[in-house]
């Protein structure tokens, strides 16, 4: 029994030496490639991989791996020539900043995903610099006291070591970081077929871009700006996962045809146009990482929004079911009971549930139609049917008005029945609640060979020909006297517009200050297949 707590102890132990000496190989691997690239002052390089590796090993393993990165800084600097305290001063500098960087990605509650605008700004503002500034002011330092490098090549060896790991932590701890929280997701075959040209079109552009394909003039600059494109792709349709891993496979191709001086950064020596790729690459991964973050928070947004269109529909809803079917099961009570002040004032509240049920369905539509949500539910349907039947309901709504109907459309019309009716309920409400003053509406129906029409016409105080053109436009209200009188939204007809705009159709109005207004819209004819 007494053995098993020593069994798991020993086991916690060799996993913790092999996790630490598999990231010290990855580090000194990485760090004598990255040596070997024309170092300046043959100590620092503009190709530094182990910094963002070292940085995304202690986020997702702990702070307990310091050895690994403190022992391949060390041998990878003793085996480079640097003298022996220096190499010790150099390992402590390197293990530094990945523990500050660490230390605060975590403070600053930067999310793995990288899907905050938020975490790329403090990435770059702070994370990345600071903890560069770290290892290559103690790095230097060392080999400027130990006389490995001279004075005057202090500064730039500084600026080669900084840019270097910046660019490292910059693209790598966040590629790494992105890919840890991959869920492994079902993937569609049409997703999959999405991937698979974008990673061509990346090598594509990469072998033209960097490596001289296609190209004449081994040094036109315009030819990097096709990294865009794809860039741009990968942002718009897979994250910041998406967009890391096109930045990483162009930045590898862009070093290997630097390196090789087949285009474009290919003016000086080799570490001058490492440092040119380096700033432009950097420059392009910062842009590409912030889209990435925008995209990624309004697809957030777009799931609460569609949450809220849940939670509503159903927390909104159900009290004023229920609140209507109380109601109604008074106001029999009180008509077998003859109570007719009761039952008028039921009425009255039962108009005012209606009303208020009717306000929720238009702000839940108006949310719906941003998130492109509202649903259609397409059938053949006799118009004159639905408009006679909306018109009925209408007039019983109304005592003082007296709604007249005029033309007959006499077609069948493919489209949402429900929707539609929407729309022309919204117009006779608006008609009954603005023309106050006068007892007459008028209903036309039309048809020609192509379309439907309807017209809802009212003489009330009509709307300014400056105001027309925006009564269709979200949350708009004419401001008069009138209108103010009336409560509402200012949601109905723009609701309205979006309906008729997608069933294919148009939707207008024609007013005369003083004179009144008339609603339209026409419809599409189909042929029944």
């Amino acid at each position: 029994m007494e053995s098993l707590p020593h069994s798991k102890v020993r086991r916690q132990i060799i996993i913790y030496l092999v996790e630490v000496l598999t990231l010290f190989a990855i580090y000194f691997t990485s760090a004598r490639f990255g040596i070997s690239l024309n170092a300046v002052g043959q100590f620092a390089t503009l190709v530094w991989v182990p910094s963002g590796t070292a940085v995304a090993a202690l986020l997702l393993f702990g702070y307990r791996l310091w050895p690994a990165i403190l022992l391949g800084a060390f041998l990878s600097n003793l085996f480079n020539g640097a003298p022996l305290l220096a190499a010790v001063s150099i390992g402590v500098g390197n293990t530094l900043e990945a523990l500050v960087g660490t230390f605060l990605f975590r403070n600053y509650g930067l999310s793995h995903d990288l899907d905050h605008v938020r975490d790329v700004l403090i990435l770059v503002l702070l994370v990345m610099p600071l903890s560069a500034i770290i290892s290559a002011t103690i790095g230097v330092s060392s080999l400027s006291l130990g006389r490995a490098i001279s004075l005057s090549s202090y500064a730039p060896t500084w600026s080669a070591w900084w840019i270097g790991d910046m660019i490292s932590i910059l693209i790598l701890t966040p590629l790494f970081l992105t890919w840890s929280t991959w869920s492994r997701p079902r993937v569609s075959i049409q997703r999959m077929a999405e991937m698979g040209v974008l990673a061509l079109f990346v090598l594509v552009v990469g072998l033209v871009a960097f490596l001289g394909l296609l190209q004449t003039d081994q040094r036109s600059y315009a030819l990097t700006y096709l990294v865009f494109p794809p860039l741009i792709w990968a942002a718009l349709r897979f994250g910041p996962r998406g967009t890391l891993s096109a930045i990483v496979a162009l930045s590898s191709l862009a070093v290997v045809g630097t390196m090789q001086g087949f285009v474009t950064f290919s003016s000086g020596s080799v570490s001058e146009n490492l440092l040119l790729l380096q700033c432009f690459m950097g420059i392009i991964a910062i842009t590409s990482m912030f889209l990435a973050a925008v995209v990624a928070e309004r697809r957030e947004l777009e799931r609460h929004k569609d949450e809220f269109i849940a939670i509503a529909n159903h927390e909104l809803k159900t009290p004023l079911t229920s609140l209507k079917g109380f109601a109604q099961f008074l106001q029999r009570r009180f008509v077998r009971a003859g109570d007719e002040e009761s039952v008028g004032l039921l009425l009255r509240m039962d108009a005012q549930i209606n009303r208020l049920a009717s306000l929720i369905e238009d702000l839940l539509d108006v949310t719906r139609i941003e998130g492109g949500k509202l649903q259609f539910h397409e059938a053949y349907f006799p118009f004159d049917e639905l408009v006679d039947e909306i018109t009925e309901e209408a007039q019983h709504a109304t005592e003082k008005h007296n709604i007249l109907r005029e033309g007959l459309a006499k077609e069948t019309v493919y489209g949402d029945k429900d929707r539609i009716g929407q729309v022309i309920t919204n117009f006779l409400s608006n008609a009954i609640k603005y023309s106050a003053d006068s007892n007459e509406i008028i209903v036309k129906t039309a048809a020609t060979d192509h379309q439907v029409s309807l017209c809802v016409q009212d003489f009330g105080p009509g709307i300014a020909k400056e105001n027309q053109p925006y009564v269709f436009e979200r949350f708009y209200r004419v401001d008069s006297a009138t209108a103010q009188c009336h409560s509402g939204l200012g949601i109905g007809l723009y609701v309205s517009r979006e309906i008729i705009k997608r069933q294919g159709g148009n939707i207008w109005v024609e007013s005369e200050k003083g004179k009144g207004s008339t609603f339209g819209f026409t419809l599409p004819l189909k042929e029944k297949a």
